[in-house]
């Protein structure tokens, strides 16, 4: 566990100092529409409808519905969620049944990319999961090991394609609340997603 820690810890600063470099060369893979309105990185095919239905015009409007949250900056779309049991693929090592998350993070059009975005960051930032089964605290579940191999190597890069986050449950009955906040707090929206 406190692996883990250290080894999250540590890719987060190693991504801030990655970010103080903007002159840094990256090839991101990407689809842009024909209008040119808004980027996609994604893993799925579907196409975003609008600009004005994926951002907001400023960081005090941003929304979480339960599938998108809206920022002004960049927005973060869930395309799947799972849930994968020790031994299945996923969770072949894991102890405890797990919640895992596929989203995509798309980054504004007009953005300077001052601070590269990437798929970690704008995760962690935003999202809070937890589990309502102890009366007495809240049940913030703990991040583990990214269920999806292909995104292991890319999810601290500046924006590549899709992305994915798991959870281990600490029961599996209770479903899970996935709140999307600001870095101060400010609720955006929250969603329950079933465990069985």
């Amino acid at each position: 566990m406190k692996k883990v820690k250290l080894i999250l810890i540590s890719s987060i600063a190693l991504l801030a100092l990655a970010g103080c470099n903007s002159k840094k060369e990256t090839t991101v893979e990407s689809k842009v529409k024909k209008d040119d309105k808004a980027t996609k990185e994604s893993t799925t095919t579907s196409a975003i409808e609008d600009e004005k239905d994926v951002f907001v015009k400023n960081a005090k409007d941003a929304s979480f519905d339960g599938k998108i949250l809206r920022g002004n900056t960049y927005s973060v779309r869930i395309t799947d969620h799972k849930i994968i049991q020790p031994g299945e693929p996923g969770n072949d090592n894991g102890e405890k049944t797990v919640v895992a998350f596929w989203y995509d993070t798309l980054v504004a059009p007009d953005y300077d990319n001052s601070k590269p975005i990437n798929p970690t960051i704008a995760w962690m930032f935003n999202f809070e999961v937890v589990q309502d089964n102890d009366p007495n605290a809240v049940n913030k579940l703990k991040e583990t090991t990214t269920p999806d191999e292909k995104f292991r190597d890319t999810m601290s890069s500046e924006i590549k394609l899709g992305g994915t986050v798991a959870n281990e449950l600490t029961d599996d009955k209770r479903p899970v609340k996935l709140t999307a906040k600001s870095l101060l707090g400010d609720e955006f929206g929250s969603a329950e997603f079933k465990v069985k």
